[in-house]
């Protein structure tokens, strides 16, 4: 400020000052802004005042007029973000408190000249309201000052009025950030909500959909494929499963945490970003995991249904298999045996997928249980293709292991129910004879077996298709 700056005014005591600017700290903005105003018109002793609220672009706009006529305030405005000193662009360019003794004789107020005579405006002072970081606020013009000098205590008032309406705009600038960022956040949240409600629906639908798998396998039991099958979907699917149920607790916890610090007001955006990103990549990982625990469920859905279905249907032969043998995998991997599938991959077939994929778990599950010695490592492969048998489309397959084979007098018995040949740790059981049935009654084919004590064993089945 200026040496030669403005009033002595009539000001009350200093207790009731202090008191009066405690009551408007206490209360809401706007009244604290009104009563601050109205302390600082009075310590100025001038005729009028106004506040104004700063913009972004250096142009200001009235956030509280105090008795100045409506000509004055309209002139002014027009002349928002022109150069003229008539506003206080000084102030909002250097941060200072300016002050102009003589209207009428300052040069920068020639635009304003008619409007200041008219309404007798002598002189007027502006005041910057800066944050300690030099943030412009806003800024308070007063208007036709009693006298241009000023106390040791009133400037020590004004300071404090500034300083506190500082304050109080500051707090509600802030307040307004938070509520939009609150407002914000809280959408964001409740998208995310939605997106982990949507998944924890889908995982639902998978958990009953395998549940329902599992007793319809439970009610098959007896069969030994289909035991071995209920297995390895146990098996294959808590994996994914696991993972996904995993993800989405961590999802949960992240959630949680994160709607408390937001009921509080302590959400920082820097944990609003992580939050982000963590559920970004649970979700990512339940959606994956998820995806393939359907797949499963629609490959082991579509076995199951094949068992018990009585139509033929068209399937990839080794697509089919590929699936089948999946089922076996948890039987498999406690052996070092190989199944390897010499099968072309666009071979296409009309049959009857269940009975055929039947056939070949017990062709394998015989083979592995008793077909090699304790630490054998044995070798089963699978071979098919169209054929015609009798000028009618049909399905050649062959299954051939490395095992110890049999002689050539027990083929006969092979099929029949309960036949041993416990003395060769060999074919025994159910599993041959429901094999047999299952191609010659069912499917209305033919098997042959080929072996030798030498080592091996040859099935090969002819299917009509």
């Amino acid at each position: 400020m200026h040496d030669s700056t403005f009033c002595r005014a009539h000001t009350p005591s200093i207790d009731n000052f202090k008191s009066d600017v405690l009551a408007a700290l206490l209360g809401d903005t706007a009244s604290a802004v009104h009563t601050l105003a109205t302390l600082l018109k009075e310590t100025l002793n001038s005729q009028y005042l106004v506040l104004w609220h700063t913009e972004l672009n250096n142009s200001v706009s009235v956030a509280l007029n105090l008795a100045t006529p409506d000509a004055l305030l309209n002139a002014m405005l027009a002349l928002n973000g022109t150069q003229s000193k008539s506003l206080p662009h000084s102030v909002l360019t250097h941060l200072q408190t300016e002050f102009i003794a003589n209207i009428s004789a300052d040069a920068n107020w020639v635009a304003l000249h008619q409007d200041t005579q008219k309404l007798a405006i002598d002189n007027c002072i502006a005041l910057p309201v800066v944050t300690h970081s030099n943030e412009l606020l806003a800024v308070v013009s007063a208007f036709n000052l009693v006298n241009t000098t000023v106390s040791k205590m009133q400037q020590a008032r004004i300071d404090i009025l500034c300083s506190a309406l500082c304050q109080v705009m500051h707090n509600e600038a802030n307040t307004r950030q938070l509520r939009s960022l609150k407002k914000h956040q809280s959408i964001q949240i409740a998208q995310q909500q939605q997106e982990i409600d949507e998944s924890k629906l889908v995982l639902q639908k998978a958990l009953y959909q395998r549940d329902r798998v599992q007793e319809q396998l439970v009610e098959m039991e007896n069969a030994t494929a289909l035991t071995t099958m209920l297995s390895s979907l146990a098996h294959e699917m808590n994996t994914p499963l696991g993972a996904a149920l995993t993800a989405a607790s961590h999802l949960e916890t992240f959630n949680e945490r994160c709607g408390q610090k937001l009921a509080n007001n302590s959400l920082k955006k820097s944990e609003l970003k992580q939050f982000h990103q963590d559920a970004h990549t649970a979700l990512t990982i339940i959606k994956r995991n998820v995806l393939r625990a359907d797949q499963l469920m629609e490959n082991f859905t579509q076995l199951v249904q094949d068992q018990h279905q009585r139509s033929k249907r068209e399937i990839n032969l080794c697509h089919y298999l590929t699936e089948v043998l999946l089922s076996l995998k948890p039987k498999l991997k406690t052996t070092r045996h190989r199944v390897c599938l010499d099968i072309p991959s666009d071979l296409s077939v009309v049959c009857h997928a269940g009975a055929i994929g039947q056939v070949l778990t017990h062709l394998i599950i015989n083979s592995v249980e008793h077909a090699y010695t304790e630490n054998q490592a044995g070798k089963i492969t699978i071979e098919a293709s169209n054929t015609y048998i009798d000028s009618r489309p049909s399905l050649h397959i062959v299954y051939i292991d490395d095992g110890q084979g049999m002689e050539q007098t027990s083929v006969s018995n092979l099929y029949k129910p309960f036949f041993s040949l416990a003395d060769k740790n060999s074919y025994n059981g159910l599993g041959m004879h429901i094999c047999y049935n299952l191609v010659v009654k069912f499917l209305k084919g033919t098997i042959d077996c080929h072996t030798s004590v030498n080592g091996g064993v040859r099935f090969e089945l002819t299917v009509p298709i």
